[in-house]
C-alpha cells in the first residue's frame, strides 16, 4: 500500500518559566531562585493518507533548543529562533512534495538528504538540519504505525518500516538488524539526574528567601532522598581547577546514593586536548573514588575538533582512562562511524537527532561489539518535556534497550503545568504508570529512581490520543510575536 502526506501544520506550545535557573557550566552568575528558562515546544501535526483514502494523524515535538543546536558566537537567540522556524517551514514544503511512498524509511530517504543539503546552503549547523529532519521523520513514523494499529516497537521489530541499515552503514549489508533488537520493548528506565553548575547540592546552598517551596525537591540531596535517584550527570566547564572543586562537592552528596553511577558532560567546553587531558589525569589522581564511578564523559571537545582525524592518537590514549561519547558532534548519519574510527566509544541517542540515525548507530554499535570493540549508546536530553517529546523518546529507548536516561524536565519545570487541561487529563488517564496525580497537577512518577511506562506501547509512536492543538499557537504566529525581526538579543 502506498501513502502520501495530505497536510502538515506547525505549532508551538509555550511553557511556564522554569522553577529555577540552569547553567551548563560557564555561566554561573545568575542566582538560583531567579526566573528559569522558557522552553517553547515546537510541534508537527501531519495527516497521512493511504491509497484507499484513509487518513491518520501523526505528530512529533521537541524543544526549540537553538542554544544547544547552534553555539556559534555573534548569533542572537532571536535570530536563531527565526532561522529555525524558517527552516522548519522549508522542511514542511520538502515533506509535502515527496509524493507517494510505501514506508517511513523511503520517505526519510527522500526528505533527509534534501534538508541536510538545504541546511548547508543556508549556513546552518548539521545538528540543526538533523533536528529539522527528525521532526518530519517522527511524525510520519507515528502516523504510519497508527495506520497499521501497531506500536512502533512492533513495526520496527517486525521489519515493517522499510529500514535498511546498509543504506547508512554499507559495511552492515548482511547485519541481522531486527534480530539484534530486544525481544520485547524495555518499559522501565532509571532516571539520570543532571546537576547543572548552578544547581544547589544541599540545603545549605539555598537561602531561605530563595526557596521555591512548591512541594518538589529543590536540591540534589532532596532528589536522592525523595526520588531514590542513583544515576547522575554532572556538567563541567572546561576549567580544571573549578571543575574539580565542584566535583568534590558533588561527590560528598552522591556518595550517599545507592551504588551511584556518574557521567560527565562538558558540552564542548574543553577547547583543546591538552586542557582536557590535564583535567582527566588530575581527576583520576585527586578524586580516585569518584573517578571509579564515572561511566563515560560526554562531548569534551568542540564539535569541529571532535571528528578531526589528527586527534586520533590522543583520543585513543584518553579513552583508555574513561570511555568518551559524542553528542553535539553527532550531526550527520556517518558521525558515529567516524568517531569510532578516531577512538570514541559511544554516541548519544536523542530523538531530536533522528530515529533512523539512532537505529543505524545501534546496529553499528552491535556489530563493533560482536567484533570485540567495547561500544555503547547513551540516552541524553536534559529538557525532554511532556507530552509528545518525553513519551516518544521513552518509546525509542524501549526499542534500543537503553536502561537509563537523562531526564531533568521535572526538575526545571513544574509537573505537567505546561499542558492544557485536556492534555493533562488525557495523559494521566492514558498513562497512569508514567504520570501520577498530586493535588491539581500531574507529575512524572519516579519510584526508587525509576519510571515505568508500558502504557506507551500503544498504536503509533507512544502517543495514545491526538494532542490538544487548539491550546497551542501556530508556529509562524508565535515566532513573529516572541522573536520579531526588528529585535536582536
Amino acid at each position: 500500500m502506498s501513502f502520501s502526506i495530505k497536510a502538515i501544520e506547525l505549532y508551538v506550545r509555550e511553557t511556564k518559566p522554569g522553577r529555577m535557573h540552569f547553567s551548563l557550566g560557564k555561566d554561573t552568575k545568575t542566582k538560583q531562585g531567579q526566573t528559569g528558562l522558557l522552553n517553547p515546544l515546537g510541534h508537527i501535526r501531519l495527516i497521512l493518507t493511504d491509497s484507499k483514502g484513509n487518513e491518520t494523524f501523526g505528530c512529533s515535538a521537541d524543544r526549540l533548543s537553538v542554544r544547544w543546536l547552534d553555539k556559534r558566537p555573534g548569533r542572537s537567540l532571536d535570530l536563531k529562533r527565526r532561522e529555525l522556524v524558517s527552516f522548519l517551514n522549508q522542511g514542511r514544503e520538502i515533506a509535502l512534495a515527496v509524493g507517494e511512498f510505501e514506508t517511513p524509511f523511503e520517505f526519510w530517504q527522500k526528505v533527509h538528504p534534501q534538508i541536510m543539503k538545504l541546511g548547508r546552503e543556508f549556513n546552518q549547523e548539521d545538528l540543526t538540519s538533523s533536528f529539522v529532519s527528525a521532526q518530519f521523520e517522527r511524525a510520519v513514523l507515528d502516523a504510519f504505525c497508527r495506520a497499521h494499529s501497531q506500536s512502533i516497537f512492533q513495526m520496527v521489530k517486525g521489519g515493517h518500516i522499510g529500514f535498511d541499515v546498509s543504506q547508512l552503514h554499507p559495511e552492515l549489508q548482511n547485519f541481522p538488524f531486527e534480530q539484534s533488537l530486544p525481544l520485547t520493548p524495555l518499559t522501565s528506565f532509571w532516571i539520570r539526574h543532571t546537576i547543572g553548575a548552578s544547581d544547589p547540592l544541599t540545603d545549605r546552598d539555598v537561602k531561605d528567601d530563595e526557596r521555591i517551596q512548591d512541594g518538589l525537591p529543590e536540591t540534589l540531596e532532596d532528589y536522592i532522598r525523595k526520588d531514590g535517584v542513583r544515576y547522575f550527570k554532572i556538567k563541567v566547564t572546561g576549567d580544571p581547577d573549578k571543575d574539580l572543586m565542584r566535583l568534590k562537592s558533588v561527590w560528598d552528596v552522591v556518595v550517599n546514593a545507592q551504588v551511584p553511577v556518574i557521567s560527565l558532560d562538558a558540552n564542548e567546553a574543553f577547547t583543546d586536548l591538552k586542557t582536557f587531558e590535564k583535567f582527566l589525569v588530575r581527576f583520576d589522581r585527586e578524586l580516585t573514588g569518584m573517578f571509579q564511578h564515572v561511566a563515560y564523559i560526554e562531548q569534551p571537545l568542540p564539535r569541529q575538533l571532535t571528528l578531526d582525524s589528527t586527534t586520533k592518537k590522543s583520543i585513543q590514549r584518553l579513552s583508555e582512562l574513561k570511555p568518551l561519547l559524542i553528542d553535539e558532534a553527532d550531526g550527520t548519519t556517518d558521525a558515529y562511524r567516524r568517531a569510532l574510527n578516531i577512538g570514541y566509544d559511544g554516541t548519544s541517542h536523542k530523538n531530536c537527532k533522528g530515529v533512523f540515525k539512532s537505529l543505524a548507530n545501534f546496529a553499528l554499535m552491535q556489530q563493533r561489539s560482536i567484533n570485540g570493540r567495547q561500544t555503547f549508546m547513551s540516552a541524553e536530553d536534559l529538557q525532554n518535556l511532556p507530552l509528545v517529546p518525553l513519551q516518544q523518546d521513552f518509546t525509542t529507548l524501549g526499542i534500543l534497550g537503553i536502561e537509563h536516561c537523562e531526564r531533568n524536565g521535572h526538575h526545571y519545570n513544574f509537573g505537567l503545568s505546561m499542558l492544557s487541561e485536556l492534555d493533562r487529563t488525557a495523559a494521566i488517564k492514558n498513562h497512569p504508570d508514567l504520570y501520577i496525580q498530586k493535588g491539581d497537577e500531574g507529575f512524572l512518577n519516579i519510584v526508587n529512581g525509576q519510571v515505568h511506562c508500558a502504557s506507551l506501547q500503544c498504536p503509533g509512536f507512544g502517543i495514545a490520543t491526538e494532542p490538544d492543538w487548539q491550546s497551542m499557537m501556530k508556529m509562524n504566529d508565535w515566532v513573529k510575536l516572541r522573536h520579531p525581526p526588528n529585535r536582536t538579543r
